[in-house]
């Protein structure tokens, strides 16, 4: 019997999940998974010393030792140049430049010297792990779009995972509109949707409006210390909000138009449709399909299949785990 241990990080704008993950006569289980909050560290040390706690604890419950594993996958939010170790620009983290594979190694060095690590990117992981074991089994072209902290794409031709000529394809949320050249992006340019539509940048829209006396907290059903999210702006639509019904017409428009042109290029069999603001806010996720199937071309949508994420949690893990394996 041929058993591999791999460890799969998920590294995102808020949270590092991961997972140990058995190989055995090449099918794929997870044995354990958690979630570490990394909004107050979140430096490239801060993070792989995450990742070093990890190493060091979760094998040891399975009576693993850090050099039994056989890979370490980090799927992280964030565009990996072609070398896959050097995070070019992770908009949400502030990484421009860094040299994530070195600062792991130095954080777990002494625990798993020899242990082979794999970075790729969120949403090619998570792609890859729906393809595999999720929603996407079986379908031969997907993009998958989240909309989580920020906007991803994934995409997947032929069974075949698409990274590009540089290894960052499927940068969607950093498309840009000339509606938002106003709006500056982590990423160091203005006008990229992620900048308007993605989890953070709906915090920020409305902190603004609440600032400018647009909308009052208790309007939005705030409590005193709640940070408001995309969430209390589906709630109050929900309730028939005026201005909750303005903000996600907006919000959805502006994510279905760039889905429809994406379609347009692309023909993919299936979209995946996923991430924090679209999984945890229905009405938003029904306005972007609406404004999908009115905006995309008529003969790319009549056989496009609508998927939901199966695996959630685990995909970005389990896919950056199957990525040790390319």
């Amino acid at each position: 019997m041929d058993n591999k241990y791999f460890l799969g990080f998920d590294i995102g704008g808020t949270n590092a999940r991961c997972a140990l993950i058995l190989s055995e006569n090449g099918q794929f289980k997870i044995l354990t998974s958690q979630k570490h909050s990394i909004r107050g560290a979140q430096t490239p040390k801060d993070v792989a010393l995450v990742i070093r706690h990890v190493v060091e604890k979760i094998p040891a419950d399975f009576n693993i030792s850090p050099n039994d594993l056989s890979g370490i996958g980090v799927a992280i939010a964030g565009q990996i140049a072609i070398d896959e170790h050097t995070i070019l620009n992770a908009p949400n983290l502030n990484w421009h430049g860094v040299d994530f594979q070195a600062a792991i190694h130095d954080a777990i060095g002494d625990l798993a010297p020899d242990v082979s690590i794999k970075i790729a990117n969120d949403l090619n992981a998570i792609a890859w792990g729906e393809y595999n074991f999720g929603a996407a089994r079986s379908i031969s072209s997907l993009l998958a779009v989240y909309v989580g902290t920020g906007i991803g794409g994934g995409l997947i031709i032929d069974g075949k995972l698409m990274l590009g000529a540089d290894n960052v394809s499927g940068e969607i949320g950093h498309c840009k509109f000339p509606h938002y050249k106003d709006y500056p992006c982590g990423c160091g340019q203005n006008g990229c949707i992620e900048a308007f539509a993605g989890g953070k940048a709906i915090e920020y829209r409305i902190l603004h409006d609440i600032q400018n006396n647009v909308i009052t907290r208790e309007a939005l059903g705030l409590d005193a210390d709640e940070h408001p999210t995309a969430r209390c702006i589906e709630r109050a639509y929900k309730n028939d909000l005026p201005y909750a019904r303005a903000f996600w017409d907006e919000t959805a428009l502006a994510i279905g138009m760039l889905i429809a042109n994406a379609i347009a290029i692309l023909n993919p069999h299936a979209l995946l449709l996923g991430g924090g603001v679209l999984e945890g806010c229905p009405s938003l996720l029904h306005l972007v399909i609406d404004h999908v199937m009115d905006l995309a071309p008529r003969s790319a949508t009549a056989n496009l299949q609508f998927i939901k994420p199966t695996l959630h949690d685990d995909a970005g893990t389990l896919g950056a785990a199957l990525l040790c394996l390319k």
